[in-house]
């Protein structure tokens, strides 16, 4: 069978998918006891747990021994457990293909072999056979803000549903999005940051407030909402000189919500 997680792309299932007792796949590679173990898809690095031994009977994080856990593009997770060791860091952005570890026994294991999950957008774990040697699914129009109260990014928002990404009273200090060329203003700064592209980075400058955004785009319109103030009008365009028709923000007031939809 094919795996995009072991490096020679080949595996055996040794346990399947079952919503009640077991809800991800575990594998060995084919004709070999260890391998490489790769990243699914691009993304992020959020989580990862290393010094771990074989500890049969293990409960909750440390069942799971030496792991990996990525954030993708879409949204979606990918966890990666019970490696020999773990060759990334903590927010290194990854490759497909990428190696993240070695295969292993640590943790709540019986016999060397990889413990692989997918979790969607809210966390939560979902089948992940129909992705084992396919893509994750396709939610490409979204997009999230950094609460710089609660330190945290919030739940992606769809572009053009009628939410929005933000806690009106909490400073956004994040931004990003999928597909599209972004930027953000920095109000403790007082200048414009560097432009960004997609959901593997960000626009902003932790913990900077953020008092405008500007995004290169012809599909959708965009607004901020003023901390203790209200919505600005619908913009669009990509131009940060041109106050009223190239980027959403009155700079100098901090936005605590942003809001996309389609034109």
């Amino acid at each position: 069978m094919k795996a995009r997680v072991l490096d020679n792309n080949e595996c055996r299932i040794t346990q399947g998918y079952n919503i009640f007792t077991h809800k991800a796949l575990d594998m060995v590679k084919y004709y070999s006891a260890t391998c490489n173990i790769t990243a699914h898809t691009e993304g992020v690095v959020v989580w990862i747990q290393t010094g771990q031994k074989h500890n049969p009977g293990a409960k909750g994080n440390l069942s799971y021994g030496n792991c990996v856990k990525l954030k993708h593009p879409n949204g979606y997770y990918t966890l990666y457990a019970h490696m020999a060791y773990v060759n990334v860091k903590l927010n290194q952005k990854v490759k497909k293909g990428q190696v993240l570890g070695y295969m292993g026994n640590t943790g709540n294991s019986y016999g060397a072999h990889l413990h692989w999950e997918v979790r969607n957008t809210k966390d939560s774990l979902i089948n992940p056979t129909p992705y084992l040697n396919a893509d994750l699914p396709n939610t490409k129009e979204i997009y999230q803000t950094y609460d710089n109260k609660k330190n945290q990014w919030l739940p992606t928002v769809k572009i053009g549903s009628k939410d929005y990404a933000g806690n009106f009273g909490n400073a956004v200090s994040g931004f990003r999005m999928t597909e599209n060329t972004y930027k953000s203003h920095d109000k403790v700064k007082k200048e414009w940051l560097p432009a960004v592209n997609g959901m593997s980075d960000y626009a902003g400058n932790l913990p900077n407030d953020m008092d405008a955004i500007a995004i290169k785009t012809s599909k959708y319109k965009y607004r901020v909402h003023i901390k203790g103030g209200g919505w600005l009008p619908w913009v669009t365009g990509y131009n940060t000189k041109d106050a009223t028709n190239g980027y959403a923000g009155n700079l100098g007031q901090v936005i605590d919500a942003i809001q996309i939809a389609k034109k």
